[in-house]
């Protein structure tokens, strides 16, 4: 089976440790999302007259994309603030191999206030001008992408991480990282949303075409610690009625797992799911995210 993993992060080095886990467990390609674990996301600086934007970048992605051509290929973080910005999506573009941008307005409230007053319309016509898919983490907020998927419908658009909340295991995280006085309280409450209702939201997004879904986390998503994570299988079913396998994209997300399985546990969890036919799993695991990233198998 051709399969993809559409994310791990990967620091300096490691490519090489990265290249023989994949071949020991069989895994053919890898979309990296270089972050070195840092806040707001290192390695990058940042630009403007005041500083207030950041821009990414991506050195051992690139060295390892060029190295082991078809095994690696990377995405581009971008940032609205970034007064060059739609000049980063187009040398994104340019880049043999860079497969999408990501955004992530869901890490902290500022961020989401600004994606649902429109201030990033800018990265999607970019987007749209220079025909790159965006990921986005949302954190449960699924209904702000209804404007920007009908204002930008020549842009495909994938969920990350089951587009659901943080959840228990998460919210610290998430309120940590923002940092304000009323974080802990403001992202509790959110992590303690019930997955079934929260995820019920996430599937009201599916009716829109251009949009699929990153199944990454869902251990953590759906509190389902542990191989098989049988838990998480009644969710999967009704993701896969709502958007279909060929919108849906596994993810492992390894280097930054909350619920300690192994990357074998993660890919065999899915793989090895009984309730899954094998189309199911071929899209889910290779096929969808070849599709969506124009990502031809070498």
């Amino acid at each position: 089976m051709d399969i993809v993993d559409s994310q791990v992060h990967l620091g300096p080095g490691g490519a090489d440790r990265m290249l023989a886990a994949m071949d020991a467990i069989g895994i053919k390609s890898v979309l990296i999302d270089e972050w070195w674990m840092g806040t707001p996301g290192d390695p990058g600086y940042r630009v403007g007259k005041d500083g207030r934007g950041f821009r990414t970048t991506s050195p051992t992605a690139e060295l390892a994309a060029w190295t082991y051509p078809g095994r690696f290929s990377y995405l581009i973080r971008v940032d609205r603030l970034d007064p060059e910005m739609h000049t980063v999506v187009r040398l994104a573009r340019d880049c043999k191999h860079v497969r999408a941008l990501r955004i992530s307005p869901g890490m902290n409230r500022a961020e989401l206030k600004a994606f649902a007053a429109g201030e990033l319309d800018g990265v999607f016509a970019a987007a749209g001008d220079y025909g790159l898919p965006i990921f986005v983490q949302i954190s449960g907020n699924t209904h702000l992408l209804a404007r920007y998927l009908e204002k930008f419908p020549q842009v495909k658009v994938i969920v990350c991480h089951c587009g659901m909340p943080p959840g228990k295991r998460l919210w610290p995280i998430f309120a940590r990282m923002e940092g304000l006085p009323d974080s802990n309280e403001y992202w509790g409450k959110v992590g303690s949303e019930p997955p079934a209702q929260a995820f019920d939201k996430v599937l009201e997004i599916a009716e829109r075409r251009n949009v699929a879904l990153k199944w990454a986390h869902a251990p953590t998503m759906f509190d389902a610690a542990g191989y098989p994570n049988a838990g998480t299988h009644a969710f999967l079913r009704k993701a896969l009625n709502a958007f279909g396998a060929e919108r849906i994209m596994w993810a492992s997300d390894i280097s930054a797992n909350q619920t300690g399985e192994s990357w074998a546990e993660l890919l065999f969890a899915i793989r090895n799911n009984p309730d899954l036919s094998q189309r199911e799993k071929e899209h889910m695991l290779g096929g969808t995210a070849r599709n969506w990233l124009g990502w031809e198998a070498s």
